[in-house]
């Protein structure tokens, strides 16, 4: 056996930014932390384990499939973020992988509370003996699954997700390669917690916008239902602490007028979610 189990690629990286972009992230700097995160866990769990990049560094296919050769590995996890429209988490397998790997990621990813899209394998047009992506196509023998863990322009839930729960998908992954492989598996649930607790995200409402509605704890936020309205236009924006998201894109804030309330802030409506 090699001297690594595992090697976790995080996708893209350098003058790659990715595909999964949006303006919360890019995808080449979410998939490092990710991987990141993954990386310190398997290492405290006593798994060998290693990566392709451990910064924003540009590599070659052929310069980031090499890696993944010379660690000798025997497994790869290769991490991204999807685009498209679609909502939900993708796993992609070789065409010569059972795909038993990809199932325990996925049967955690939803445990988790993402939606799984589907898992699926992809061949060469014209070549049906050969893996579509790179990543399984170049690397051996190596068992190389990709994950999406969600969409960066989706309609649905993955933006907020990935945003404020993406340690949980990372976690998930953690916990199914542990299970799938037969090693030792300890649960990082209370640690998640509290660093989610301690990670402060804001509401930034545009300053273009002229009303903006809230809604009493409690009920459905839905036009008619509105307990009142926010001015953002007449204070040039505003923004406020999320003290709990109730549920996708709905927040529980404290305004000065209203006390504590729920607010809708869709990206799609202008509103922007950040740590600071």
């Amino acid at each position: 056996m090699g001297k690594y189990v595992l090697m976790i690629d995080p996708g893209h990286g350098g003058n790659d930014p990715g595909g999964g972009t949006n303006h919360f992230w890019k995808e080449k700097d979410l998939a490092l932390k990710i991987s990141k995160y993954q990386y310190h866990r398997f290492k405290k769990l006593g798994l060998a384990v290693t990566m392709t990049r451990y910064q924003d560094e540009t590599l070659s296919p052929i310069e980031r499939t090499q890696k993944v050769l010379d660690s000798d590995a025997k497994y790869c996890i290769s991490n991204h973020i999807n685009a498209g429209g679609g909502d939900g988490a993708e796993v992609i397998h070789s065409i010569y992988d059972s795909g038993a790997l990809a199932k325990a990621i996925t049967k955690e990813l939803q445990a988790a509370g993402q939606h799984v899209r589907r898992i699926f394998t992809r061949t060469l047009p014209n070549h049906s003996s050969q893996d579509y992506y790179f990543m399984m196509r170049q690397t051996g023998s190596v068992m190389t699954n990709i994950i999406e863990y969600g969409f960066a322009d989706s309609k649905g839930d993955d933006i907020s997700l990935l945003q404020h729960n993406w340690q949980s998908l990372a976690e998930a992954v953690v916990k199914a390669f542990c299970l799938f492989y037969g090693h030792p598996y300890k649960s990082a649930r209370k640690t998640i917690e509290k660093k989610l607790k301690q990670q402060a995200s804001y509401l930034h409402l545009p300053k273009l916008a002229k009303q903006w509605r809230v809604y009493d704890i409690g009920i459905k936020p839905i036009k008619g239902n509105e307990k009142g309205f926010l001015s953002p236009y007449k204070f040039k924006g505003l923004t406020y602490k999320i003290l709990d998201t109730i549920a996708p894109y709905v927040y529980l804030i404290e305004t000065r007028d209203f006390g504590k309330v729920q607010i809708y802030g869709h990206p799609s409506t202008g509103a922007i979610v950040s740590n600071h």
